[in-house]
C-alpha cells in the first residue's frame, strides 16, 4: 500500500501575518465605534418658531434625551409651510441618528394628503409616539346650542348658515370642522385666519360662531364664560375641562381627532442606532418629571412604540385624504 507523503507545514508570509494581526486589532475597534453612538450633539428639528407650542413639548424631551444619551440635544427651529419645511429637511438628512424631528400629524398626515411637499410619510424612521393634543369645540356664548345636534339644527335656521374659524386652510381644526359638517349635515361657512390667535379673538368677539381649538388656548375663556364648550374630540374627557362631554358621548364617535406628536428621523437608520433611540424615548416618557412638563403644555402623554406610531400616522393620512375627497375641498 502506498504511503502518502506528509503535507508540508502551512507557511504564512510576513505580510499575511501583519494583515491578520491588523484585522484582529481592528475588529474590536470597529465594534466599539459602532456601539459608541452617539459621539456628537443631536439636532432636534421643530417646525414652529421659538416660544410656540413646539417648545412646550420639544424642550422637556430634549432635556430627557440629553440625560439618557449623554450628548447635547439642540433644538433647531425651522418654521413655515405648516411644518413641511422641517419635515423635508429631516427627510433629506443623513441617516446617522444625529437629526431628529418633533413631528405632528399636520405635517406628516395632513399636508401630504392634499399637496406635493417633497417627502412622503415613508421617508422617515418612526422612533415612537409621544402623545396627543385634544381639540375642543367652542362656540360664542350667544349661539343657542348645547351640543352638536343642536348646533347642526341651528345652522339650518340661518340663511347663511353658521361661520367657523380656523388658523388656516388645511389645518387640522379646519378639516375637523369639515368632517363635522358632513357627519352632522350642517350648513357652515369657513373663515380662515393666519394663525389661531386672531381666530380666537374673533370668536370671543362674536365675529364667527364656532371653532375647534386646543384646550390650552381656550380653557380660560370657557371657565370665564367668554366661550362655551360643547365637546372634546378625545376618547375620554380631559382634566382641564372635566364637565365637557366627548364627541362620542354626543353620538359622533367618528369625530374623534387630535394633534398627534412623535419623534421621527430619516429612514434607514442603522438598526443599533434606531433601537437605542427608541429605548431612550421610551425611558424618557416614563420619567414623571418629563411627563409633568409635557402635560403642562396640554399634551396627553401616551407613548407609542415605533410600529404603532408609524401605523397611527399612516391611518391619519388615509383618513384626511378620504375626507378631502368626500368634502370636495380645494386646499391649494
Amino acid at each position: 500500500m502506498a504511503i502518502q507523503s506528509p503535507k508540508p507545514p502551512c507557511r504564512v508570509s510576513r505580510r499575511g501575518m501583519l494583515a491578520l494581526a491588523s484585522g484582529l486589532l481592528a475588529a474590536p475597534w470597529t465594534r466599539a465605534q459602532k456601539s459608541s453612538w452617539p459621539q456628537q450633539p443631536i439636532k432636534f428639528v421643530i417646525g414652529y418658531p421659538p416660544g410656540g407650542g413646539g417648545d412646550g413639548v420639544g424642550r422637556p424631551l430634549a432635556l430627557g434625551l440629553e440625560r439618557h444619551l449623554g450628548v447635547p440635544v439642540v433644538l433647531d427651529y425651522r418654521p413655515g409651510a405648516g411644518g413641511a419645511i422641517a419635515a423635508q429637511l429631516v427627510a433629506n438628512a443623513p441617516s446617522d441618528g444625529y437629526t431628529l424631528y418633533l413631528a405632528d400629524n399636520g405635517a406628516i398626515s395632513v399636508t401630504p394628503a392634499y399637496r406635493a411637499v417633497g417627502y412622503r410619510p415613508s421617508d422617515f424612521s418612526y422612533i415612537g409616539g409621544i402623545g396627543e393634543l385634544p381639540m375642543v369645540l367652542v362656540v360664542h356664548p350667544e349661539v343657542q346650542a348645547e351640543d352638536i345636534r343642536e348646533l347642526a339644527a341651528l345652522s339650518h335656521k340661518r340663511p347663511k348658515g353658521l361661520s367657523y374659524a380656523s388658523g388656516g386652510v388645511g389645518s387640522i381644526p379646519h378639516l375637523e370642522a369639515e368632517m363635522m359638517r358632513l357627519e352632522a349635515r350642517m350648513n357652515t361657512v369657513h373663515v380662515a385666519y393666519k394663525g389661531s390667535g386672531q381666530a380666537s379673538t374673533d370668536l370671543i368677539s362674536g365675529v364667527v360662531d364656532f371653532a375647534f381649538f386646543a384646550p390650552t388656548g381656550v380653557a380660560q375663556h370657557v371657565q370665564s364664560g367668554r366661550l362655551k364648550a360643547l365637546a372634546v374630540t378625545t376618547r375620554e374627557r380631559i382634566p382641564v375641562l372635566p364637565s365637557v362631554p366627548t364627541v362620542a358621548e354626543l353620538g359622533f364617535p367618528s369625530l374623534q381627532a387630535t394633534y398627534m406628536s412623535g419623534v421621527l428621523a430619516p429612514r434607514n437608520l442603522p438598526p443599533a442606532v434606531f433601537d437605542r433611540l427608541a429605548a431612550a424615548l421610551s425611558t424618557v416618557l416614563a420619567d414623571p418629571e418629563v411627563v409633568r412638563n409635557l402635560e403642562a403644555s396640554g399634551l396627553v402623554v401616551a407613548h407609542r412604540a415605533p410600529a404603532p406610531a408609524r401605523d397611527a400616522f399612516e391611518r391619519d393620512l388615509d383618513r384626511w385624504r378620504n375626507l378631502i375627497k368626500a368634502a370636495n375641498l380645494k386646499l391649494d
